[in-house]
């Protein structure tokens, strides 16, 4: 079994065992609980997270054209990122869960480990500047190819196979064909993690766009909040205010952080409206 550190894939997947012993044992599972609130909290953790569960889970595509756009719109995920952090997190992912990489639970290939490699080749591929591994850059790329269009099962097969050839391969139409068939080709997906990842793989100016209403969704919430009788909780509900209201002029390379801060941060508002 070979030891691969700080794939994430291999990683998560590790994780994973961990956490169905646990539950094997006594039905509940602390680390798989801390897992998802470590993935939740790290914009990096969350967009490997999101890459490798599309990547594997996806149904094939009947045409490789389909299929690579389908791995480039996954990997603009990534066009903000730094690959030296995202290996920092993920060594700190294993850590933190599994030990040190020479003591406690050792980070092994499954039966998808070559994708799993592939995957963090494309990954350090594009957040990498250093990065010069042409030939390994190219093996992954044919191998996610080779997977996302292995033989189609006849169930599986959509209607996205037949995508209009007649109007020719301009932009505006592989736009409308993603939206057309983003919910089919991601019903793998939560809702939350669609939300998620249409967000990620946008355009600076549509996340800009899309931050600001967040934003203003969120301290909608936080006024209606602030109308309980709960003075405590008013606290920390102008503490979150006021950390939105801060949010100005933010970078690209910091934007994905705030939105992903903001959804979160809604999702919570909601279970305090909820519980009220």
């Amino acid at each position: 079994m070979k030891d691969i550190s700080y794939n994430f894939g291999a990683i998560r997947d590790s994780i994973a065992r961990l956490s169905s012993a646990e539950l094997m044992k006594t039905n509940v599972s602390t680390t798989l609980n801390e897992y998802v609130a470590k993935t939740q909290s790290s914009p990096d953790l969350k967009k490997q997270q999101l890459i490798y569960k599309n990547i594997q889970d996806c149904k094939p595509f009947e045409k490789e054209r389909l299929a690579e756009r389908f791995l480039n719109q996954n990997l603009s995920m990534f066009k903000n990122s730094d690959w030296n952090q995202i290996i920092f997190e993920n060594k700190q992912l294993r850590y933190d869960f599994l030990g040190a990489p020479d003591v406690s639970h050792v980070v092994v290939n499954g039966g998808d480990g070559r994708l799993f490699e592939a995957i963090n080749t494309m990954i350090e591929s594009v957040t990498n500047k250093g990065f010069s591994d042409f030939e390994a850059e190219g093996k992954a790329y044919d191998f996610i190819l080779e997977h996302l269009t292995r033989e189609v099962i006849e169930e599986e097969k959509s209607a996205e196979a037949d995508d209009a050839p007649n109007l020719g391969d301009t932009w505006e139409f592989i736009t409308k064909l993603a939206v057309n068939n983003f919910n089919e080709r991601y019903e793998h997906l939560n809702e939350s993690e669609k939300e998620v990842l249409n967000v990620l793989i946008s355009n600076d100016s549509n996340k800009v766009e899309y931050l600001e209403g967040i934003k203003s969704e969120n301290i909608k919430l936080i006024n209606s909040l602030l109308e309980s009788p709960d003075a405590n909780q008013h606290i920390i509900l102008k503490e979150f205010k006021e950390k939105i209201e801060r949010m100005e002029n933010i970078s690209p390379n910091v934007i994905d952080t705030f939105i992903l801060e903001c959804i979160d941060l809604r999702q919570e508002l909601e279970g305090i409206k909820m519980a009220l």
